[in-house]
């Protein structure tokens, strides 16, 4: 079971990255209809909500304008690791793009997946948000 979940966190994790670049991608096939999704608090400022729930609510949160933020042709991901436990999945990860005034971006991400018959129940997404809020300051 843990290969699988593994597998599916790593196969979610590909769609979105084509998601980000421009691909039309079925992301919400990876998630169940009452998906949670845990921010951290201070990330508030650039999502609709604090923690989004469910499947709609979700692919919004995903799915938002990429390009106001980032050159989607330069988004890049490197997984740390990928380590799994009965239904859980934690991941570390780096995300690197150059933002779309022209910064370097580079941050790491760990985000711990529960799993529920074979999609994403919940997420727990922790960065360094004073970093990234560094970048996009007005």
């Amino acid at each position: 079971m843990c290969r699988e979940n593994k597998q599916l966190v790593d196969d979610y994790m590909q769609a979105l990255l084509r998601r980000f670049r421009g691909e039309e991608q079925d992301l919400g096939g990876f998630l169940t209809d009452d998906v949670r999704w845990h921010l951290p608090r201070s990330a508030a400022k650039f999502a609709s909500t604090s923690d989004p729930v469910g499947r709609r609510a979700v692919l919004d949160m995903l799915g938002g304008d990429v390009e106001k933020f980032y050159r989607p042709d330069t988004i890049q991901f490197e997984c740390h690791s990928l380590i799994a436990e009965g239904d859980r999945v934690h991941l570390h990860f780096s995300m690197r793009a150059t933002t779309s005034s022209g910064r370097e971006y580079d941050n790491l991400y760990q985000t711990l997946f529960r799993l529920a018959d074979g999609k994403i129940a919940e997420a727990w997404e922790c960065l360094d948000t004073a970093y990234l809020f560094s970048l996009f300051q007005d």
